[in-house]
């Protein structure tokens, strides 16, 4: 490791004596010697004229040896002079950028930016809180916000680059994001853009910028929440947000939760933001689902929902959905998804509604023998004996006239042996 630090070394101080001795015999020598140091800024062309393309040299404790420094194991990635040429165990410390910042034309920064070496020198001229560089990094940039917030490298850009600038210019970017705002829906979208967004909800948490973004969202919710990055943005407001920031994103949540409800990703998610939401509208995006109860207990992915409002243990509307659904429970429980609705209610503190369903239809022997139903009626069986001993007499009652069937068939068999196997109160 300590001869590959070395060789680097003699190869770098060989190129900066090149360099130095092309700028001797340049005709404007007086005025390069004011614009380059040690760290030169050379042009692109002379760099590539210099290094073949096929020159290997890695900096050590890489962990892809025969790298450029920053590429993370990509070869002939372009490199700005001004810092790729320091001394590895100083380029972070003791480098000044502004003059360097000086000298790039506004429209090369947003390539500078969108590469990874670029971005790192970027990042690190706005870490020295410069105004002037920092405003000319700004004018160069503000032009190519949604560029730069979905781009892997132009993304940590970006964040600095809010982190660096004054509140007029932030102000701005948040106006290139949010106007219009399927802008900022888009970035949301994207795997880095998402990424992005929340670093600056966390940002702007408390700067009164945050409103108009979480307004912009909200706007796309239904969007974002059909999609897993999308979400991801939504459960950062939730996490760093309060509940009058997050107004908006409750509201709309009322609005179209039955649609998201039914939606592949979008129950996933559904459910997800009713663990984190908090306040009044908890209880109004409840409610508005739990009227949709019958619906969303039949639904493939609906029924999803409805047990996890169940599994919250809420008294009130674990009540309201085991009452909406009387005279549903026979149907609902030869259904695979429905069938898994009626045992949550079979396990709450309202499993009555759903035994007495079960007791007085004259379809329970069907139901004990279908493929799904055997597994209601078995944890009817099993949670009225611990729970309700007098519930479990009238259930095991109309099973046993049909006993002798079920230990027969297929799916009755497991629920007439565990009948048998409990004597008689």
């Amino acid at each position: 490791m300590e001869d590959d630090y070395t060789g680097n070394k003699e190869f770098l101080a060989r190129f900066q004596e090149l360099l130095r001795t092309e700028d001797q015999s340049s005709e404007d020598s007086e005025n390069s010697s004011q614009n380059h140091g040690d760290n030169s800024v050379v042009p692109d062309a002379q760099v590539s004229s210099f290094l073949h393309q096929n020159t290997i040299w890695a900096w050590p404790g890489l962990r892809n040896a025969g790298s450029l420094p920053g590429t993370n194991g990509q070869h002939n990635v372009k490199s700005y002079p001004a810092f790729s040429l320091s001394d590895p165990d100083t380029q972070e410390t003791g480098m000044d950028y502004s003059e360097t910042i000086k000298s790039i034309q506004p429209g090369q920064m947003i390539g500078m930016a969108l590469e990874f070496s670029g971005s790192w020198f970027l990042r690190n001229a706005l870490a020295e809180n410069n105004p002037e560089s920092t405003n000319i990094i700004f004018d160069g940039l503000i032009p190519h916000i949604f560029n730069l917030a979905v781009h892997p490298s132009g993304s940590n850009v970006f964040i600095s680059l809010t982190q660096a600038c004054n509140i007029d210019q932030l102000s701005q970017i948040i106006c290139s994001l949010i106007l219009p705002s399927s802008r900022i829906i888009r970035v949301s979208l994207n795997v880095t853009g998402s990424e992005t967004i929340r670093r600056l909800i966390q940002l702007l948490k408390r700067s009164c910028l945050i409103d108009p973004v979480v307004t912009a969202l909200a706007e796309g919710f239904h969007e974002l929440m059909q999609d897993q990055h999308g979400a991801s943005v939504i459960h950062r407001c939730l996490a760093q947000l309060g509940n009058k920031q997050n107004e908006v994103l409750y509201i709309e949540a009322i609005r179209t939760g039955v649609t998201l409800a039914i939606h592949e990703r979008g129950c996933v998610e559904l459910n997800s933001f009713i663990s984190n939401i908090s306040g009044p509208c908890r209880d109004l995006l409840l409610n508005t689902i739990t009227d949709n109860t019958v619906f969303l207990s039949q639904d493939p992915k609906g029924n999803f929902v409805i047990q996890h409002i169940l599994d919250l243990q809420h008294p009130v509307f674990t009540k309201k959905i085991c009452i909406r659904l009387q005279g549903y429970y026979i149907r609902l429980s030869v259904q695979k998804s429905g069938s898994h609705v009626v045992e949550r209610c079979l396990k709450s503190c309202e499993m009555r509604f759903a035994v007495a369903d079960l007791v007085n239809s004259k379809k329970l022997s069907l139901v004990a023998r279908d493929q799904f139903g055997n597994y209601v009626i078995q944890t009817a069986l099993k949670v009225t004996k611990d729970k309700d001993r007098l519930l479990y007499g009238y259930l095991r009652k109309a099973l046993e006239p049909h006993l002798e069937s079920l230990a027969s068939h297929l799916h009755g068999k497991n629920l007439s042996k565990l009948i048998k196997d409990d004597p008689p109160m």
